[in-house]
């Protein structure tokens, strides 16, 4: 097994980092303790944890023909020639290009999210939930109520990781790079997508009563990932879920709730003092 590390991915970033331990009825039982290899294993590029999609996005309706009687029969539907890209795609660029320029904009975020996580390796599933709170370029804050207590902060320079719902006396601390990249919620998927992603429009679907665009990313080079799904939301073009199936096939489901964008967030959000009688541990 790979050793673990903090940065493959930024939103592997905070949402795979700060996955919730809740382990379910169907987890082994016996021996080593399941749940706390979940925990180990799910900063592990090569075991990235994540989150089951239940929701197929629903393919749009061909439009209506013309009421002409002298139109020709439509023709049926048939592959895109070799090398030119289908409608759909285009589509999807063009919704690409509009998600990027929205995300350009975001300085603050704050959003409710729930994040699932099923494993197949270790046969678990897992669901964590709380509120996220990020800053340009390098504040960022994910606060757990499920399981509570839990917490990652960044707080410009560093990197701080505490699961006291696995270990109480351990503190994980890393540092940020150059220009905050690891700090920047959305930046990885978002960012340049057009030129690093092959992207499909799968129709629409619904997020939190707000209809979406459903979109498929398929990484053009080398990726933890095989397939990555995003849900945008028509109205505001930001991305409200995401789906993300790694390299061993676990899946990874993040949805983002109550989004609150470019409005004052507290310095005092992004400090994190290690507890009492922990250990900090360099990454």
């Amino acid at each position: 097994m790979a050793r673990h590390t903090l940065r493959p991915a930024l939103l592997l970033l905070p949402l795979v980092l700060a996955c919730g331990r809740q382990q379910s009825a169907d987890a082994p039982s016996g021996g080593a303790d399941p749940d706390r290899i979940a925990v180990r294993t799910a900063r592990d590029p090569d075991l990235a944890i994540v989150t089951g999609g239940d929701t197929a996005a629903t393919q749009p309706a061909a439009p209506a023909a013309a009421n002409d009687p002298a139109a020709p029969p439509a023709a049926a539907p048939g592959p895109a020639p070799s090398g030119a890209p289908a409608e759909g795609r285009q589509d999807a660029n063009e919704i690409l290009r509009r998600v990027e320029q929205t995300a350009a904009g975001v300085r603050t975020l704050e959003a409710d999210f729930t994040q699932t996580l099923r494993v197949p390796l270790l046969n678990t599933s897992q669901t964590s939930s709380g509120k996220l709170y990020q800053r340009k370029p390098d504040r960022f804050l994910m606060r757990f109520t499920e399981p509570a207590g839990d917490v990652m902060v960044a707080d410009g320079r560093h990197f701080w990781i505490y699961y006291p719902s696995t270990d109480r006396t351990q503190v994980v601390r890393t540092s940020i790079a150059e220009g905050g990249e690891q700090a920047d919620f959305q930046r990885q998927f978002l960012s340049n997508a057009t030129d690093r992603f092959v992207a499909t429009l799968n129709g629409e679907d619904a997020v939190g009563g707000r209809p979406a665009w459903a979109l498929t990313l398929v990484p053009r080079r080398a990726s933890p990932y095989k397939v990555i799904r995003i849900w945008v939301d028509r109205e505001d073009h930001l991305v409200r879920r995401f789906e993300m199936t790694e390299e061993n096939n676990s899946l990874r489901r993040v949805e983002l709730r109550n989004l609150k964008v470019n409005e004052p967030v507290a310095d005092a959000l992004f400090t994190f003092t290690p507890p009492a009688g922990t250990h900090v541990f360099e990454q």
